[in-house]
């Protein structure tokens, strides 16, 4: 009898990751990999949406060498941390001045040698900024998130809400804010969007 192969889905296995509430919750978010580019400017413009071309492109083949070797996996959603050169909210500064690094998180079984190789296969698609991709590993810690629902424009009250948590908990932040993009912009409408904010925390 054939053995099915069994598919990883982060989504069911990370509930906490990929699913939060409108209100502010602390979370313990595990040590995990990623793939990743990093760019600054108007995510409007050009290069962004190229990033994510080229972060995709890996991705899928990064999920097809896995199933080669026994070890499929669903890709998933497309993550994104923001942040400014001064530490301003996005808000204060012209979106040509923001920072950003975008992200896919890979299950523990995808290698370096798996990402390299998904990436140098992902050349044959011509597509810009492959090189600059590159494999990261984030360290376990504590964060606070909420579910915002909405276009990404009007984020600043869900964000007023969450740092607002953070300073009522005696918290601080300790790292950029964090976008888990659970629905697909391209096949959703705006004001039903729904992303995950997150912002990594410390003890004051």
């Amino acid at each position: 009898m054939q053995t099915v192969m069994q598919k990883t889905d982060l989504s069911k296995e990370q509930k906490h990751y990929y699913r939060s509430k409108p209100n502010p919750e602390l979370v313990t978010i595990a040590a995990a990999n990623y793939l990743a580019v990093e760019g600054s400017g108007d995510p409007a413009a050009a290069p962004f949406s190229a990033k994510i071309k080229a972060l995709y492109a890996a991705a899928y083949n990064a999920k097809k060498i896995c199933k080669l070797q026994g070890n499929d996996f669903k890709v998933p959603a497309l993550e994104g941390l923001w942040w400014t050169p001064g530490g301003e909210q996005l808000t204060e500064v012209p979106k040509q001045e923001w920072y950003w690094k975008l992200l896919i998180q890979l299950p523990a079984f995808v290698t370096v040698n798996d990402c390299k190789q998904a990436t140098a296969l992902a050349g044959n698609k011509k597509l810009p900024y492959l090189d600059q991709l590159g494999f990261e590993r984030f360290p376990a810690t504590l964060a606070v998130q909420l579910l915002h629902t909405g276009s990404y424009h009007d984020e600043t009250p869900s964000l007023q809400k969450l740092y607002g948590y953070i300073d009522q908990h005696a918290l601080e932040a300790s790292s950029p804010h964090r976008e888990v993009y659970i629905t697909d912009p391209n096949k959703t409408p705006a004001e039903r969007l729904k992303t995950i904010l997150r912002v990594d925390v410390r003890s004051k």
